[in-house]
């Protein structure tokens, strides 16, 4: 193990003519960590911050998610055709990125120092400016940051290099924006005696501080690599970007169960803290488990990687896809066992998820390249980021629905919402609705969407040059 470590090392310090050094490389990779955070933060903290520290109605916060998210299928393509039609001294990306950075974090930050507002309806209209401004930014950002993996190099061994440190970042934000984040939170109220709201606050500006210093770094750091492989490809406009992937078929049965599984993700997310805190009985100890419980589906996803990749190669991605689908879907059920006297089950249902949701995340990104490959060829026109960019947006309105409607189900249930960090008692009907609906309603949405699947036809022989695609499918054009 350390003579391969040693061997690496060596073949960082010894470039070849022609590569870019490795700090450009580490200047890419590190924007991962900010762009993460700002995904995966909000996402979780968001809903139970706005319920238990503002006294928002659980509707009211359900909108606020859904008008900023859907905003973003607006924002993203609206990034992409603006930075590719930009021309400056830093090169066409780099501004953008900064820029939008600087903006997201700011607003990361402002999303958890409100004003004292007092009516629902201004508490409303501020969260619901602050977060598409957020969302705005991190579209500036995300978008051309995305983009800038293919113009840094025109090597394509070198691009796959870029990008591995894209995901290493990934990781790393990963843990900040999801276990880091309520640990924090945790700290500064339970052993710094400060108040729960004053423990959002340091968690904003720390987080915020993150997001900004890996956007400076990307930009500072991705200097010399402005303008090395810049790309000719123009973007494509959003009503084409729709009817392309509408003309393959499928795309599109592969984009309908992924709405299915998004908005399924979107309720996990967003409901986590409410099951633990309520439907558990941990309270405000949910802030310590919550850390955890990310960590272990983070570590056993990456852990369990290797055999998926021969899984996938042994029965096929869409056999391994379909299978991790329903195992995740009776994994859940085991949380009706789970107390906080038992946290073992917790524990355990964690690692399962890891494993099956990484599983059937990893298989529909490699199907959405057979897709991209299937369109490629039966159009003879390269239009990945048009097929990308609906993918994209249907990851965030996915989510963002799921979110939306475990909210609006806890206002239609009558959660009792709070201003001062706690957590409300809640009645026999409130808790079994979090539970039944938290456990059910994804391991439902997930074991639907294989029948979305199944009529999913596009095989491998179907991808080789001499392919008659065409004839089988005459729905592409």
């Amino acid at each position: 193990m350390f003579s391969t470590a040693r061997a690496f090392l060596h073949s960082l310090r010894q470039r070849p003519d022609g590569l870019l050094p490795v700090s450009t490389y580490f200047g890419y990779g590190v924007g991962q960590v900010g762009g993460q955070i700002l995904r995966d933060a909000p996402a979780l903290i968001l809903p139970i911050y706005m319920t238990t520290i503002l006294g928002m109605e659980a509707a009211l916060a359900a909108l606020v998610i859904l008008i900023a998210k859907f905003w973003v299928v607006i924002a993203d393509p609206v990034a992409g055709v603006i930075s590719d039609r930009t021309e400056t001294r830093w090169g066409r990306r780099r501004p953008f990125v900064l820029a939008g950075g600087l903006i997201a974090a700011a607003c990361f930050v402002l999303l958890f120092f409100v004003p004292g507002l007092e009516g629902q309806m201004e508490l409303f209209l501020y969260m619901t400016v602050v977060y598409v401004i957020l969302n705005t930014g991190f579209s500036m950002f995300s978008v051309p940051y995305l983009t800038m993996a293919s113009e840094m190099s025109a090597k394509p061994d070198e691009r796959t290099t870029i990008l591995s440190f894209r995901n290493a970042a990934l990781a790393v934000g990963m843990i900040v924006g999801g276990a880091v984040s309520p640990k924090i939170i945790a700290y500064v109220t339970q052993d710094l005696g400060g108040t729960p709201r004053e423990g959002y606050e340091w968690m904003a500006l720390i987080l915020g501080a993150i997001i900004a210093l890996s956007t400076v770094w990307v930009f500072v750091g991705t200097a010399g690599a402005a303008a090395t492989g810049v790309s000719q490809q123009t973007s494509v406009p959003l009503l084409e970007q729709i009817r392309v992937a509408w003309n393959n078929r499928p795309f599109v049965i592969l984009i309908t169960a992924n709405i299915v599984q998004y908005i399924s993700a979107g309720i996990g997310y967003a409901g986590g803290f409410f099951f633990l805190a309520y439907s558990i009985g941990l309270g405000t100890d949910a802030f310590n488990v919550v850390p955890i419980w990310i960590l272990l589906i983070a570590g056993s996803s990456i852990v369990a990687m290797p055999v998926l990749v021969w899984c996938a190669a042994r029965f096929g991605k869409m056999a391994v896809y379909k299978w991790c689908l329903f195992l995740f879907s009776v994994s859940t059920p085991l949380y009706f066992f789970a107390s906080s006297d038992n946290l073992a089950i917790v524990w355990f249902v964690a690692v399962l998820i890891g494993v099956f949701n990484g599983g059937f995340i990893l298989m529909s990104f490699s199907v959405l390249t057979d897709t991209i490959t299937y369109d490629r060829m039966t159009s003879g026109i390269s239009r990945e980021g048009a097929l990308s960019s609906v993918y994209s947006a249907v990851d965030k309105v996915g989510n963002a629905i799921g979110a939306a409607v475990f909210l609006a189900f806890l206002s239609y249930i009558g959660f009792v919402e709070s201003d001062d960090g706690s957590f409300p008692q809640q009645t026999d009907e409130v808790l079994r609705g979090i539970t039944l609906f938290y456990i059910l309603v994804p391991a439902i949405l997930h074991s639907g969407s294989i029948f979305i699947l199944n009529r999913y036809r596009l095989s491998v022989p179907e991808l080789l040059p001499g392919a008659d695609t065409a004839v089988k499918h005459p729905r592409q054009s």
